[in-house]
């Protein structure tokens, strides 16, 4: 059968130990057909394919972001925009408030939202007040929520609704900050932003959908063809996936982070577990959040913060809840995850893990590919840990870039020497895998590469210089090792005969280019299944 579709005189990185550069593909429908020469791929050629001449151009598989938040994402294209790319100060942000409050009310009703400030990146080095939103929100409640979204800020309608006042107790897992007079200042940690945000009206199914197709776009664009969704919480949220899937609407492949607290009863009554769905959508495993981030000194640490003695961040569970949760989840038949950030975290989350395997043993606890999300702040004993448990890990190398500035810091030297610290992972056979975590920073994947193989922070410093891996490295962390995290090697990931035919067209070979000029990288063109869904 001829090809559908050929691309030739590549390179193409195939990210396959078999054959790890070949020249040309062709696709039959959804299905990788060939691989190999140009002379090779000719042969199948026929009067209706499409030959797409590479010119040079680098072909690799599609890129999997396997942790991500689409359904935040997409919102967050609707909501005030508050990164320091786009206000750099208070004063930016308060006239960005004050521009949505003269606009009529959206979907969100009469609130006010905002995403994506940074306190160590803001003129005022702090974080903003309840007083500082009142003053440009004109009494409509208004939430600001900062880069990493474990801590924002509420204005004191949005307080006033939520009932928060100085006789109101931490929530467990959060905090409320307090000033001198006992007074909430308008900034919540961790559990205790839901106070405010349980409040605001939930986007309807439609939205929802709306919100994945525009966060679709844009992964597309990048040539993104997989994504984990790092956070299922309801019925709409699944729905939506659901839905769009059915209908044929799925922008990119899809695999389903549950979270225990909100969906495991149902889960578990109705008998679904990991794996189950197809290749367009499928769930994946039972997560919870163990703690913060770094940024915002929330991630749970063994030692104190410099300069703050009396905090070592939020540890969200006991260890008791913790590894109750996630024995249950085990028995259940799902794969576990955790968000765990900061060291004293991690090691809770190892602690249950073993506790889950003591309930209900298996023979090669490998195999189960538990993981843990971030994977922040590692310990040489971690390290051990992770390797005998063949726990993967799920860094975001943009963060280095991005966040890293804060982390130099809030952490000492010490620790930011094992600090998302993938070259070790690859020299203990630990997989990592590229991700994220957009919309907390941006879902450009080339950044990603450059800072994975760099380890450069924006201000030019270097994040842990002994932990920079090779480009090579760095792409089969956003390709193959994506799909080995959700037990999908054997049908994405490398550009072999009878895979997907996910694939991403770069403006250049990946390998010619210098580390520090990998974010100057494009994608071209990018193909799902055959189809061609992006093409600049």
């Amino acid at each position: 059968m001829p090809a559908d579709l050929v691309f030739a005189n590549g390179p193409v990185l195939t990210m396959d130990d078999h054959r790890p550069v070949a020249e040309a593909v062709a696709v039959v429908g959804d299905t990788i057909m060939a691989v190999g020469g140009r002379e090779e791929v000719a042969a199948e050629i026929g009067p209706g394919t499409r030959v797409v001449d590479l010119g040079g151009r680098a072909l690799i598989p599609g890129i999997n972001d396997n942790h991500t938040h689409p359904i935040a994402f997409g919102q967050s294209l609707r909501t005030i925009d508050a990164r320091p790319a786009m206000v750099a100060s208070l004063a930016g942000i308060q006239d960005a408030f004050r521009a949505a409050a003269d606009r009529p009310p959206d979907g969100s009703g009469e609130w006010l939202l905002a995403r994506g400030y940074d306190d160590t990146r803001l003129d005022i080095r702090r974080h903003p007040t309840r007083q500082d939103l009142d003053a440009a929100t004109g009494g409509r409640p208004a939430l600001l929520t900062r880069t990493c979204g474990h801590l924002a800020v509420a204005n004191s309608a949005a307080l006033a609704r939520a009932g928060v006042s100085a006789a109101t107790a931490d929530p467990p897992g959060g905090e409320i900050d307090r000033g001198a007079d006992g007074e909430p200042t308008g900034v919540l940690r961790e559990t205790a932003i839901r106070l405010v945000q349980e409040l605001i009206p939930k986007p309807t199914r439609a939205q929802i959908k709306a919100d994945l197709l525009a966060a679709g776009e844009r992964f597309r664009a990048f040539g993104i063809t997989s994504v984990g969704e790092a956070a299922i919480r309801t019925s709409d949220e699944l729905a939506a996936y659901q839905e769009l899937a059915l209908a044929g609407n799925l922008p990119v492949r899809v695999s389903t982070m549950m979270l225990i607290d909100d969906t495991l009863d149902a889960l578990e009554k109705l008998g679904i577990r990991t794996g189950f769905g197809d290749a367009w959508l499928r769930i994946g495993p039972a997560k919870l959040f163990q703690d913060g981030s770094g940024g915002g000194r929330t991630a749970a640490m063994v030692d104190p913060y410099p300069g703050e003695p009396g905090n070592r961040g939020i540890a969200i569970y006991e260890q008791a809840e913790l590894d109750e949760k996630f024995s249950r989840a085990h028995r259940a038949g799902f794969q576990l995850s955790a968000h765990a950030i900061g060291d004293r975290a991690i090691a809770m989350i190892l602690d249950a893990y073993e506790a889950a395997l003591a309930v209900a043993p298996v023979a090669d606890p490998k195999a189960l590919r538990w993981r843990i999300e971030h994977c922040g702040m590692c310990t040489p004993t971690i390290l051990d840990r992770m390797a005998r448990l063949g726990i993967v890990a799920v860094p975001q190398p943009n963060f280095v870039y991005e966040l890293g500035d804060s982390y130099r810091r809030n952490f000492t030297p010490e620790q930011l020497a094992l600090s998302y610290p993938n070259r070790a992972w690859f020299d203990r056979g630990i997989v990592a895998v590229g991700s994220s975590d957009v919309p907390v920073v941006g879902c450009d994947p080339f950044m990603g590469l450059r800072s994975a193989v760099t380890r450069l922070t924006r201000d030019g410093e270097t994040m842990g210089p002994g932990q920079a891996v090779t480009t090579g490295e760095a792409l089969r962390m956003f390709t193959l090792h994506g799909a080995f995290a959700t037990f999908e090697e054997g049908i994405k990931g490398t550009i072999t005969p009878g895979k997907l035919a996910d694939l991403a067209v770069l403006s250049t070979d990946p390998r010619s280019v210098a580390p520090e000029a990998l974010h100057g990288l494009r994608c071209e063109m990018t193909t799902l299944g055959g189809n061609i869904v992006f093409e600049a």
